[in-house]
């Protein structure tokens, strides 16, 4: 198995693990206290998982990608480190009890932000890779 393969499934299964973690955090969140508002608790719950399939389904993109280890190796880093900001983004505007990242620029809207590029140079490679090896 390739090096990016092996990045991707690590990067899916610690976000799976993640959002296990998150789901016993809200449901703690909820029975104390059901009427609070936990918009970013559960974004961060949901967007984690997403990220999770998103991973895991990358591997096979790898797999057809007619691209050098090297290259494969880079996207694949890319997209786990964005996942990573992508997941840090909703913790922290939950952690800071942000309303609205966009109206207020927190913190947690610039990490995304950051996620956004990495996640689009990662993607754009790949895409380029599978397009190449069919």
């Amino acid at each position: 198995m390739e090096t990016a393969a092996k990045i991707l499934i690590v990067g899916g299964v610690l976000n799976l693990a993640l959002t296990f973690a998150l789901g016993f955090v809200l449901s703690n969140s909820r029975l104390k206290e059901p009427e609070k508002p936990q918009h970013y608790l559960t974004l961060a719950h949901k967007v984690s998982l997403w990220e999770a399939f998103m991973l895991l389904g990358l591997v096979f993109a790898v797999e057809l990608a007619d691209l050098s280890s090297g290259v494969k190796t880079l996207a694949a880093v890319l997209l786990v480190a964005s996942s990573a900001l992508q997941d840090g983004s909703s913790v922290l505007n939950w952690l800071q009890g942000v309303s609205d990242e966009f109206a207020e620029r927190s913190p947690g809207f610039y990490l995304a932000t950051i996620n956004a590029i990495l996640a689009t140079a990662g993607l754009a490679i790949l895409i380029v890779g599978v397009f190449r090896g069919l």
